[in-house]
């Protein structure tokens, strides 16, 4: 009998308690407790644990030492002191306007008072409550700060009139963290964003942000080494159950859930509750992060932006790019990656800087996403987005190129006016998107000795090679893949090959032409 995976159970006595299932990650909590600079800053994709990571913190700085009996913290060394732990959930607080806002961060700061056994006057802006809490707070010790979901009211309010006056409330709130810093003894703050210092944090320039750093890379999530050694023998179970070869049952999981990179140097890891609801339901694989809640604002920005897909997937971004934004100037790049979107495939040095190039992290959000951005385009409902791709899967794998033409014209023809009003610069991107989402081998922008493939899907027993043209006839694109010899490189596969040319009207923002050669 395996030991339960809990995926909704952010308290880390009632995990011990319970004696439900954890993977023991204390050497990091224990590395954060014993540094001298003591003031972190960590964001991280959602369903990550961070709210997991909060409650073991507040319990190893109330010095619960048996709580840890048996995990790596335990016999380090540590004084298990107790300290006035201040544990601010921000998610707790309404967030429909300022007010409300204002009014919720009170609540929350009087019930941590409450808590700690401090009595509080009757201030009622938030800020200067806040600063009331550590002043009287520091009288029982230094203090720690414990702040969860910090960025909940701003990712809530994207795009919203007021989302300013949001802005200021959080900002006039934390700024306490600086005006008291000689009265904490630590302080950790989490979310899934890192807005820039100027959206909230301009007076917090003592915060260490550890989102990025090697050191910290792999303290949430799992990774091959974590996953073999806490949940081998149940990979092993569901193999031999499944008749499936076990090495291929391990790459099979691995592509669907491994792949969250957070420094360029590190392992990459699993995400813990999508892997802990794939062993709860006994090996299906299935979507999970998407299914515990999609995040609207993520498209939301993404359908203001036009985001070019295919260059963010495709092209090395400079490091300072993928740093931080501000809530008045949101970038598609640094929000796909910190909300775990996108991850960091590869990196290199040159021009003096870091260059990142993104991808998916893996087979699970890459589907999930796609779904939903073509979703979002077309304004259709997932099942029906996922009905148009079942059935250019079926004409994908019998080779019907006509049934293929006749849904993409359809999807295309489906999207609002007002969503293609740049679809010039975005029509490859669209069918390359929905290309993906086919199961099958795809390379975008191949690039060659003599020139750069558009598209290339290699099917099971087919290759398309397509060219796609902006008001240029389609007899054009089949001569510039002959000319080029874009078909070269796959002849030795032994498989049909057929070369499509695609003309698309920037009038009628549709395909208007498909030439067809084969090989």
């Amino acid at each position: 009998m395996y030991q339960s995976i809990t995926t909704s159970n952010y308290t880390f006595e009632n995990i011990r308690e319970k004696d439900l299932f954890y993977a023991d990650k204390t050497d990091f909590f224990h590395q954060l407790a014993t540094d001298n600079s003591g003031i972190f800053f960590l964001s991280r994709p959602r369903r990550f644990g961070k709210s997991l990571s909060v409650s073991i913190l507040k319990n190893i700085f109330k010095g619960n030492k048996e709580l840890f009996k048996g995990l790596k913290i335990y016999d380090m060394p540590y004084d298990w002191k107790s300290y006035p732990v201040i544990n601010l959930n921000i998610s707790q607080a309404p967030c429909e306007s300022a007010e409300i806002l204002n009014r919720g961060l009170c609540a929350i700061v009087r019930n941590n008072a409450k808590e700690i056994g401090i009595e509080l006057t009757d201030e009622t802006h938030s800020g200067l409550l806040f600063g009331e809490l550590i002043n009287k707070a520091k009288d029982l010790g230094k203090v720690v700060i414990l702040i969860d979901e910090y960025d909940k009211p701003l990712v809530e309010n994207i795009y919203a009139p007021h989302i300013e006056e949001i802005r200021q409330v959080l900002e006039n709130f934390y700024i306490n963290i600086k005006a008291t810093d000689e009265y904490l003894r630590f302080v950790f703050m989490t979310g899934v964003t890192k807005f820039s210092k100027v959206s909230v944090f301009s007076k917090l320039n003592n915060l260490r942000d550890i989102t990025m750093s090697e050191d910290f890379a792999t303290m949430y999530g799992y990774t091959q080494e974590e996953v073999e050694l806490y949940f081998g023998d149940r990979i092993n179970s569901l193999a031999d159950k499944n008749r499936v070869d076990r090495v291929e049952y391990r790459e099979k999981i691995q592509k669907w859930y491994n792949g969250f990179r957070f420094h360029e140097d590190a392992q990459t890891v699993y995400n813990p509750v999508s892997l802990g609801m794939f062993f709860n339901e006994n090996g299906k694989f299935t979507n999970y992060w998407f299914s515990t809640g999609s995040p609207t604002f993520i498209f939301k920005v993404l359908k203001k932006q036009n985001i070019d897909f295919f260059k963010t997937i495709n092209e090395y971004i400079p490091d300072f790019v993928l740093d931080s934004f501000d809530v008045t100037n949101m970038q598609a790049e640094p929000l796909l990656l910190q909300t775990g979107y996108l991850t960091i495939e590869s990196s290199k040095y040159m021009f003096d800087k870091f260059m990142y190039k993104l991808n998916f992290p893996n087979f699970e959000i890459q589907m999930a996403f796609e779904h939903h951005l073509l979703g979002m385009l077309a304004e259709k409902n997932l099942q029906v987005v996922s009905s148009e791709i079942n059935k250019l899967q079926v004409a994908l794998h019998s080779n019907n190129t006509a049934e293929m033409h006749r849904i993409l014209i359809s999807h295309i023809a489906a999207i609002p006016y007002a969503n293609r009003s740049n679809m010039e610069e975005n029509y490859q991107n669209i069918i390359y998107s929905i290309f993906r989402l086919l199961g099958a081998e795809i390379h975008n922008e191949v690039h060659m000795n003599n020139g750069r493939i558009d598209t290339v899907i290699v099917n099971r027993d087919h290759i398309y090679i397509f060219e796609f043209k902006m008001n240029q006839p389609a007899q054009v694109a089949i001569a510039q893949i002959r000319e080029k010899g874009y078909a070269i490189p796959y002849l030795s596969d032994g498989k049909p090959i057929t070369l499509i040319g695609i003309n698309f009207s920037k009038k009628k923002r549709n395909i208007v032409e498909w030439l067809e050669e084969s090989l």
